[in-house]
């Protein structure tokens, strides 16, 4: 008895619960189906293709799935209304740029996703002015879900991009051969559009492109012998955006005095246009270049300002000069006819020509003319460079001079500087020689 009066309480309850409305689903999302790549989106074909398929997604949102039959259908009136709204003067792409492939599919439960595709006629498509303003508008209808009206409508806009087959690194190349098994060189096509296609490019490289070069840059590289390399040519292929041709070199037919340049040319490729910088100057050294300054000792400078001494024009700092003497504040002579710097490399080197940066504010002019020499005991000069900003018209900071075979050697170098636009007002910002280290 005392059982049953315990259970029958808990009966109750169980039978109340049981009546009650099943509430677990109150808040979820009901299905809806909509574009994933809604609204105005870039459909990017090559000038080379003759068509392109554009794939459009529909989806199925809400936490159960429901199968629905969807379509897209051309909605021309969506041009106009996207145009209001964002600024814009889309015109209707023309039924003779594009075939409609599929527009209509199924969306069931377990697979949420539909595809639609419309493949364009990109040569009529470039044949448009203006023939990147132009889109065509598609809206998406469903039976058995509902749409959602804010992301039901896609504009497609065919964009032509150009190919171009570009050249890495055009323009002067150095290249150190000096290590023992270092002689090969790589010329370097590249496209920055996905390759589809297998080409084939042409090449000109040697005497008469170097010839061309020197004769249109006021330039006198000298030219690699042609019996001194091999070329092997790279191909772009289908699926690789880059092409490496190959140059191997003979050191054994060449001088170690001097620099070689070898110029190769992209010419031509079978489908796609050539980059306006086609061409790499390979300017070979056999000797290694010396980059550093800092084991230079300084051996005598005849004249320099307190705080502006010699060390300022081999710092690596373009803020910071040497200033020659021009009052009682300094060391050495005041207002010289020359002033002249002189330090000790540790080693020998060839001369193969210099950077001289001058101060760059209003006194900019100061320097004028000078010269280089270099010895190999610091007491007997041989004249490595000559240099000459002109007058007050040319305010450039910067004189380059190159020497491409190597005549002068030493250990010890000097600077000297004669000519100034003020007075005998000299100053140095930096003085970079370009030095091959001669070894035996």
């Amino acid at each position: 008895m005392k059982l049953k009066n315990i259970l029958l309480p808990f009966a109750g309850i169980l039978l109340l619960t049981a009546c009650e409305k099943d509430h677990r689903n109150d808040n979820l999302v009901d299905p809806r189906v909509y574009i994933v790549n809604n609204g105005a989106q870039t459909a990017t074909y090559y000038d080379v293709e003759e068509t392109l398929d554009y794939n459009i997604y529909a989806y199925s949102s809400g936490y159960f799935g429901q199968a629905s039959e969807v379509k897209i259908v051309l909605d021309p009136d969506a041009i106009e209304a996207f145009n209001a709204v964002n600024g814009s003067s889309y015109s209707l792409l023309g039924e003779d740029c594009y075939q409609i492939i599929k527009n209509s599919g199924t969306i069931t439960a377990e697979g949420r996703r539909a595809t639609f595709s419309v493949r364009l006629n990109c040569p009529e498509i470039m044949k448009l002015p203006q023939m990147n303003d132009y889109v065509i508008p598609f809206r998406l209808t469903a039976a058995g879900t509902e749409v959602n009206e804010e992301l039901n409508t896609i504009l497609v806009n065919p964009r032509m991009q150009q190919t171009e087959v570009l050249v890495r690194n055009a323009g002067l190349v150095e290249s150190d051969l000096s290590a023992a098994d270092a002689n090969t060189l790589e010329f370097v096509t590249y496209t920055e559009f996905n390759n589809k296609w297998d080409t084939e490019s042409t090449y000109d490289h040697g005497d008469d492109v170097l010839a061309e070069y020197n004769a249109a840059n006021g330039t006198q590289y000298i030219p690699l012998p042609a019996d001194s390399y091999t070329f092997t040519e790279g191909q772009l292929t289908a699926g690789y955006n880059e092409a490496v041709s190959t140059i191997k070199v003979d050191k054994s037919k060449l001088s170690t005095d001097r620099y070689y340049t070898l110029a190769v040319k992209l010419k031509s490729n079978s489908k796609f246009k050539i980059g306006e910088k086609n061409t790499v100057l390979f300017h070979i050294s056999l000797l290694p270049i010396a980059d550093s300054r800092n084991k230079w000792r300084l051996i005598s400078c005849s004249s320099y300002y307190t705080g502006r001494g010699p060390e300022l024009m081999i710092d690596g700092d373009l803020v910071t000069r040497w200033e020659s003497r021009y009052n009682n504040t300094g060391q050495g002579d005041i207002n010289p006819d020359e002033a002249a710097t002189v330090w000790d490399m540790g080693k020998t080197y060839y001369w193969c020509g210099m950077t001289l940066v001058r101060r760059s504010d209003s006194y900019v002019t100061d320097l004028r003319a000078g010269y280089v020499e270099l010895s190999d005991d610091g007491e007997n000069w041989t004249k490595a460079q000559d240099f000459d900003f002109g007058d007050k018209t040319n305010t450039s900071t910067t004189g380059t001079y190159s020497t491409e075979q190597w005549t002068v050697s030493g250990r010890y170098i000097r600077l000297a500087v004669n000519a100034s636009n003020r007075n005998k007002l000299y100053s140095v910002s930096e003085f970079i020689p370009v030095l091959a280290e001669k070894t035996e």
